[in-house]
């Protein structure tokens, strides 16, 4: 079966891995981030790892520019977990739509762990300073944490050191912004799904594997995710 090969495959890449703390080697950036302090020069670029609605490439474009979205590639983050867990905001649900089911406006965080074991798959993009600054737009709220990847076509490559999206924090401007109890929205989801579509069926495999909602594995949790409507994703920002 896929899931345990995969499993097995990556637990035997990663335990073979010379990983060390992230922060010894790179900081991190609250929101919102200095352009500054992250790409002091032009030429030096962020690698930062999609790992929601950043994953499909058309909503990507939206927001990067597309030499950056055009040499993204799909990588391993080790060391975090994905979860749904940050609450769409009223932007969010202008673009996606809104849901009359209760619960059903998650959005997709991700948060550092100190278990190796623990590990999602994403795409990473190299972003300028422009790229940044029109992200901070998207995506409030969220730290940029520093965190060991490796390409997801060889696991057996020596780890470099990525960027991923992170909140922290409860509540911002006056909302709140985490709830661990949140269900996927249904058209974001669709997003996130076939942007791991476009990259292999392994891969979107991978995702609902590595992804985590109401405290269980996106696959243990197919049974309350299959009651979630059937919906065409529109080609939106998340």
């Amino acid at each position: 079966m896929f899931i345990d090969r995969f499993a097995a495959a990556s637990g035997e890449a990663i335990c073979r891995l010379p990983l060390g703390d992230p922060w010894e080697v790179a900081e991190e950036h609250f929101y919102p981030w200095n352009t500054i302090d992250i790409v002091p020069d032009s030429p030096v670029r962020l690698p930062l790892v999609g790992y929601g609605s950043l994953m499909n490439r058309s909503s990507a474009r939206r927001t990067l520019s597309e030499q950056s979205v055009s040499s993204a590639r799909p990588v391993l983050v080790i060391g975090a977990r994905r979860v749904y867990e940050y609450v769409m905001s009223p932007r969010g649900r202008k673009i996606y739509g809104e849901q009359e089911a209760e619960g059903r406006f998650g959005v997709l965080n991700a948060r550092s762990s100190i278990d190796s074991s623990d590990w999602f798959n994403g795409i990473q993009y190299e972003l300028d300073a422009v790229d940044i600054m029109a992200l901070v737009e998207r995506e409030s709220a969220y730290d940029l944490l520093p965190a060991w990847t490796i390409p997801w076509d060889a696991k057996d490559s020596a780890p470099q050191i990525g960027y991923f999206l992170s909140c922290r924090t409860e509540t911002h401007e006056g909302r709140q912004v985490l709830d661990s109890q949140l269900l996927p929205h249904p058209n974001y989801h669709a997003i996130c799904e076939q942007g791991c579509r476009d990259v292999s069926p392994d891969f979107l495999t991978a995702f609902h594997l590595s992804t985590w909602v109401r405290e269980a594995r996106m696959i243990d949790a197919a049974k309350t995710l299959a009651r979630t409507p059937s919906t065409t994703p529109p080609a939106s920002r998340g």
